[in-house]
């Protein structure tokens, strides 16, 4: 009876020693299955036919096990990487402040529209097509508004003067939001050869599926960051997340072509112009509550003798 406590308790709590050939032989059951459901899913030989379902009952049960010593040790493993990080001043600044943070994976996000636009550039004038010419002037919209936020953090300590500060930060919040506004238009003529034409962000095999998993983890943390910014006194930072939800929304829609293309034997018409329409009407929304927002502001902190604070002057500000 304290044997088996005993090694109930080990794998409660198992060591790194058991963990690390455990793992490896995880990967084993997992290739091996989807080997032998390759090369003898055609065969009738009840031999290789038991190898294949005890190769998938081993698959299932070591995965399902790694995954829980993944749960119960992923604490410990975030304390530890964090620890980590924080001994470098760099880490320890995007660890601790948000703001800082917020910029640099805007400046990421930056880089990865710049490719898109290059691509889509190039795609456009070797192939003459209106479509990637159109997704080109797109993201250089999404390049000129991350950037634009970026480089005035990298600049805003110049500003020595606190109300000067908040009112520059209201005037590029309020610059986004019109940008942000007419961004949907450049999508015009994807829409409108998704509608009548039939075509589709196309994404050739199952890279579909690693597109959708990308797509959704976008909307999901777009969400979040979105929820979190509003509590920031920093305007700009608010802009930043909601370019990147707004990023995100086409990011969903361009999915939905993708999936009905791939997995569909009939053209999506209205299910596509229900969604593109929901996501234009849903970002002219965002950039046109932007440009209000920060209009109310702006009178706020032009006003002579006014002694608003940061969070007295952002308190009613919902988008």
């Amino acid at each position: 009876m304290k044997k088996e406590n005993k090694f109930l308790q080990k794998l409660k709590k198992p060591s790194a020693k058991f963990l690390i050939p455990f793992y490896i032989l995880t990967v084993l059951f997992c290739a091996s299955s989807i080997i032998l459901i390759t090369v003898m899913k055609d065969s009738n030989n009840s031999f290789f036919s038991f190898l294949t379902y005890l190769s998938f009952a081993l698959s299932a049960i070591s995965l399902g096990y790694s995954i829980y010593t993944i749960v119960i040790y992923a604490p410990i493993i975030r304390e530890n990487i964090k620890n980590i990080i924080m001994k470098f001043p760099f880490g320890k600044r995007l660890l601790t402040q948000y703001d800082f943070r917020t910029v640099i994976f805007a400046s990421i996000s930056l880089i990865i529209n710049v490719a898109c636009v290059v691509f889509n550039f190039i795609t456009a004038f070797v192939t003459h097509s209106y479509w990637h010419a159109s997704l080109s002037v797109y993201y250089s919209l999404l390049v000129a508004l991350r950037g634009a936020l970026v480089f005035y953090h990298k600049n805003k300590s110049d500003i020595t003067d606190d109300r000067q500060r908040k009112l520059e930060e209201i005037k590029k919040y309020k610059n986004c939001g019109i940008v942000l506004a007419i961004t949907p238009f450049s999508l015009t003529v994807p829409i409108l050869q998704i509608v009548f034409l039939n075509r589709a962000f196309i994404y050739k095999g199952w890279t579909v599926i690693a597109f959708a998993v990308f797509a959704f983890y976008k909307i999901i943390m777009a969400i979040y960051n979105f929820k979190k910014a509003r509590k920031q006194t920093d305007l700009t930072i608010l802009a930043v997340r909601n370019v990147g939800l707004a990023d995100a929304l086409v990011s969903i829609f361009s999915l939905q072509t993708a999936m009905l293309y791939a997995f569909s034997d009939k053209p999506a018409t209205i299910g596509n112009v229900i969604m593109g329409c929901a996501v234009c009407l849903l970002t002219v929304s965002i950039g046109i509550a932007m440009a209000v927002n920060a209009n109310k502001q702006l009178k706020m902190t032009s006003t002579p003798n006014s002694n608003l604070t940061n969070n007295e002057i952002n308190h009613d500000n919902s988008i």
